[in-house]
């Protein structure tokens, strides 16, 4: 890092996760430690004497912080701008030709922290939003206005914000890490958002320059001997209407920003595989190396492809390129990056989860309905369909277990999930529809994944199960019926009955560890924690001792003599449903 602070630019901004906060990976807490060290490299680098330094929190900054704003909060203590600001900030750089460029943070932390995993969505009180509204109106005579923020916008509930930036060019942020690579974008109302993967595990960091009020950038790995970025002509795919591009075609020189740890010696420049000549050095900068060119050559709405090989005295090389256009145009293209930062993801994860336990919720309605409705009796042929439809009305025949899974189900949508400490010294409760933390309400967060893999992973196995030993335990019990039962049949009801419901135990509390382990008392009190566990082993013990009474649904044999044998399903002694294969018999 000190490598990078040799670089010596106006300014540099660290958006977010000043710390790691998490030790071991599971539990979430403040360690002071870490923030010590943060600030004892600002001061032993004494990088903020001489640049901008301009830092802001992520959410690993306040895990299990009660009161970030507060002047006791570690980050408050020990970040360079949380001494001055107790959140959303702006600094205004101005150069020797007086010309100004603002830059806006934009904090969405939660407010109070709590820990993870529960801790992963931005989230802009109507408070904070009024301030970010009065920095905004004070960069509006700027030349350039930048804003920056940990989260990107698609990960947060930040109405209203977007509007608040209508007049910045470029949103800067990071906190996927490297969960998705190269994620950039341009809205729709001209907006550039930019993602940075993180400096903890790739080293990644990015150059941003500005040139005559047009932005261009760069992301770099942390183990080159350069590092290239072409100011002038911008990448035409990273163009937005709300820069001056008119600039393109105006402009007289090609320019070329190099940082290095060794002279350059060599900067050639080649457009569409012509070559141009040597970008030379600037006087008024040693890191600007320009090429004289004649714009109009080019201002053919076509893109042109841009090349620059540098080589430095140790014989190090490095090519860099971009395709440009200089017409005022800007392309639209729909790419991963476009659809990961335009997708609202806390409504995306809202739907499977609410969709599934609908489903749930009617599907055991529907054969609840089978079991107690009045028909005809109608032939069933081996099918799959039949192979569900059986076990599960048995299943849904029994009041404990149709109205414990269909509560267990609605109470998803009702009662809280887990209850503890979660954060520092005060006791809150997690909701599918969000937090209840002292007196304060935050929105929806990592629970509507949390929970979708619980209903994945543990609550449907753990019906399956249920199901295959009531249906098991019910032919067991119905002594009439002779059942001869196949090596494959023997071994799916070992699967389904036992391996499964284990699985379903072990599943269930390691994964309400993981998902309470910061949290202090959570795993014993909470509803989704260990008397999940207990919840579930008393419902398969319970399917194991059912008696013939308990169920609404009754299988026999019957015989006739001269026509036909079939099994049939009898329900409240009005209703049969053939589950055999007809079989004549001839007379003698």
């Amino acid at each position: 890092m000190s490598y990078l602070i040799k670089f010596k630019s106006n300014l540099i901004n660290h958006i977010g996760d000043l710390t790691h906060n998490r030790h071991p990976e599971y539990v979430s807490r403040q360690f002071e430690q870490e923030w010590i060290i943060y600030q004892r490299i600002l001061n032993r680098t004494n990088v903020t004497q001489y640049t901008a330094w301009l830092d802001m929190r992520g959410n690993h900054d306040v895990y299990m912080d009660p009161d970030s704003q507060s002047s006791k909060s570690l980050y408050r203590i020990y970040s360079h701008q949380g001494i001055s600001h107790k959140a959303s900030y702006q600094y205004t750089l101005t150069t020797s030709d007086n010309d100004t460029y603002s830059f806006v943070s934009i904090d969405m932390c939660q407010r109070p922290g709590i820990g993870a995993p529960l801790n992963f969505l931005g989230y802009i009180s109507k408070e904070e939003l009024k301030n970010i509204k009065k920095l905004s109106e004070q960069t509006r005579n700027s030349n350039t206005t930048i804003f920056f923020g940990h989260y990107p916008l698609s990960f947060t509930y930040s109405k209203g914000v977007n509007e608040l930036m209508r007049h910045g060019i470029v949103y800067l942020n990071g906190h996927l890490h490297s969960s998705v690579k190269n994620l950039y974008a341009r809205h729709s109302d001209g907006l550039l958002e930019l993602e940075l993967e993180d400096w903890k595990r790739n080293r990644r960091f990015r150059i941003v320059t500005i040139d005559s009020g047009i932005l261009s950038f760069e992301d770099f790995r942390f183990d080159q001997p350069i590092y290239p970025v072409i100011s002038n002509p911008k990448a035409a795919k990273f163009k937005t209407p709300r820069e001056p591009l008119d600039r393109l075609s105006q402009s007289t020189h090609i320019r070329v920003v190099v940082f290095s740890k060794w002279p350059i010696v060599d900067v050639n420049v080649s457009i569409d595989s012509k070559y141009l000549g040597n970008a030379t050095q600037s006087i008024d900068n040693k890191n600007l190396y320009v090429l004289p060119w004649d714009a109009n050559f080019y201002n053919d709405g076509h893109l042109h492809k841009l090349k620059i090989e540098i080589k430095d005295n140790q014989n190090n090389r490095i090519n860099t390129e971009n395709e440009f256009s200089l017409s005022t145009t800007t392309i639209t293209v729909w790419t991963r990056s476009k659809f990961v930062l335009s997708i609202h993801w806390p409504t995306i994860w809202l739907l499977p989860i609410t969709g599934a336990l609908f489903l749930y919720i009617i599907a055991f309605m529907f054969f609840r309905y089978s079991v107690k409705r009045t028909a005809s009796c109608c032939d069933i042929g081996f099918t799959l369909w039949n192979i569900i439809r059986l076990p599960m009305m048995v299943l849904c025949s029994v009041d404990l277990f149709y109205y414990s899974l269909t509560g267990l189900a609605l109470y998803h949508f009702i009662g809280p999930w887990y209850i503890g400490y979660l954060t520092n010294g005060y006791i809150g409760a997690i909701f599918f529809w969000g937090t209840i933390i002292r007196g304060i309400y935050l929105p929806p967060d990592m629970q509507l994944y949390v929970g979708s893999v619980q209903l994945v992973l543990f609550f449907f196995p753990l019906t399956l199960c249920l199901c295959a030993s009531c249906y098991s335990r019910y032919i067991l019990l119905q002594s009439r019926i002779s059942v001869a039962e196949s090596q494959c049949n023997r071994v799916l009801r070992i699967f389904t009955v036992y391996i499964l419901f284990g699985y379903t135990v072990l599943f269930v509390l390691y994964w309400s560890f993981v998902s309470t382990a910061s949290y202090k008392l959570a795993f014993i009190i909470s509803p989704f924690g260990l008397p999940l566990a207990i919840f579930s082993l008393f419902l398969y013990v319970k399917s194991k001792r059912l008696k013939m009474k308990d169920f609404k649904i009754q299988l026999v044999k019957t015989d006739n003599d001269n026509s036909v044998s079939e099994n049939i399903i009898e329900v409240d002694e009005c209703r049969c449903i053939s589950i055999g294969t007809r079989t004549a018999i001839k007379d003698d």
